[in-house]
């Protein structure tokens, strides 16, 4: 368990000191592999790169088509278009309200959150700029809205809420009151925080500051607002929103339903498609850069399942529940536990439902607020340093862990840590045992 403990720790000063993930994962797992006594060559020429070449067999395409997919909306203006709805109808100052409400609708409608980055990042880029707030908190606002309360409530249709209906026999729907409370809570808390923090910045004079990639991503939309050529607004709602049609409505693949997306955004607005294929190789090679950084991280998360400290740390979480502790805060730490070790929320929610909820549902919990009290949980600690969600967030927004994580440590994991002790309260009220 200190070797898991040490490794986690040594990964995120590296990466604080701004050492590339390709070589800090790979020194944080061989330190892991040394000291829980496990061989060293073969488990990481293995089970470590057995995990990242998994990771990127299963999201590679989805990364690319959703890296595609942003670059299209960016060059064609359609993400400027959408900015400036989005602008006229909340006002600048409600900027970050904006983002955080368009990626939670955007995660709640079904789209994964890795595509969500992608496709919000362009429009979010000009809000912050108009709006004049600093960059380090862009991957915080995407993240607040993808990460946290739109996966809390019932009846959303991602992985992790889904993943316990399978071994509790619920539906999406389970426990409507807990997850709407617990969502209501921690949007809340979101925006409080970032009233706060903006105001914090302002005090200090520290605004919007842009560099040489900035400036270029945003070069070709600036010249098409000069010349009056951006799309219309309203048309520009059409790809994003079809993407969102075709996986709710015509249960397309997400694949096939990011195609569409990538094909009506090209069609729709081809006049502004200058310089289409450097873009599109751009976009691919973002697209690579970022699977293989996330890879690495998944990687590490690969060897942890299969270290002695792992299996101590569910015999722990048994032992706790068979003293006599409240089984539903007991259920909600250890899968929260369970994420972090994992760097994801639909592994660790997956081991926790598989490994130890038996034993809470003999004790009379009701199904279905483990359910929702699982989901709420697997929001938390997921969102760690080494979380291959966080990873692509602040690759794609060029912010580094120094930057930009301390926010998202806020709105990801601190916030949502609370909501699961409000769930379980409220929980524990409206299904005692």
């Amino acid at each position: 368990m200190v070797a898991i403990l040490m490794a986690l720790v040594i990964l995120l000063v590296l990466t604080f000191k701004k050492v590339s993930v390709l070589i800090a994962a790979p020194i944080s797992v061989i330190l892991l592999v040394a000291f829980s006594g496990l061989p060293v060559l073969s488990t990481v020429s293995n089970d470590y790169m057995s995990g990242i070449a998994g990771f990127i067999q299963s999201t590679w395409l989805l990364i690319l088509l959703g890296a595609l997919f942003g670059k299209l909306m960016d060059m064609t203006g359609a993400a400027r278009s959408i900015a400036g709805l989005i602008i006229n109808t909340m006002g600048v100052k409600r900027a970050v309200v904006a983002v955080v409400i368009a990626s939670g609708l955007l995660t709640y409608g079904g789209v994964a959150s890795m595509v969500v980055v992608f496709a919000l990042y362009p429009i979010t880029l000009t809000l912050f700029k108009k709006a004049d707030l600093p960059r380090v908190l862009i991957p915080a606002a995407i993240g607040s809205g993808a990460f946290t309360f739109a996966n809390m409530l019932p009846g959303n249709p991602q992985t992790l809420n889904i993943i316990p209906t399978t071994y509790l026999g619920t539906t999406a729907m389970a426990a409507p009151a807990v997850g709407i409370i617990a969502a209501v809570a921690t949007f809340a808390m979101i925006i409080i925080y970032f009233k706060y923090i903006i105001k914090k910045y302002k005090k200090k004079g520290i605004g919007f500051v842009s560099d040489d990639s900035v400036e270029k991503l945003l070069a070709n939309s600036d010249e098409m607002e000069k010349r009056g050529s951006l799309p219309n607004p309203w048309v520009s709602l059409i790809p994003p929103m079809l993407i969102i049609f075709a996986l709710n409505f015509l249960k397309w693949n997400v694949l096939v339903a990011l195609l569409s997306g990538c094909i009506i955004c090209g069609i729709l607005f081809y006049k502004n498609l200058n310089g289409l294929m450097d873009a599109l190789t751009s976009g691919a090679s973002g697209a690579a850069l970022t699977v293989m950084n996330v890879g690495a991280i998944i990687g590490m998360g690969s060897v942890i399942k299969i270290t002695p400290g792992f299996q101590q740390i569910v015999d722990t979480v048994l032992q706790f529940s068979n003293n006599g502790g409240n089984p539903l805060a007991i259920f909600g730490v250890a899968t929260s536990v369970l994420c972090g070790v994992n760097a994801s929320g639909v592994g660790g929610l997956s081991i926790a439902l598989g490994v130890i909820a038996e034993p809470f549902l003999n004790m009379g919990v009701n199904p279905e607020l483990l359910h929702r009290i699982g989901v709420i949980a697997g929001l938390g600690l997921d969102s760690l340093p080494h979380s291959g969600g966080i990873v692509t967030l602040l690759i794609v927004t060029g912010i580094s862990y120094k930057d930009g994580y301390k926010h998202l440590f806020v709105t990801t994991v601190l916030i949502t840590t609370v909501a699961l002790v409000i769930a379980v309260i409220c929980g524990s009220f409206m299904y005692p045992i």
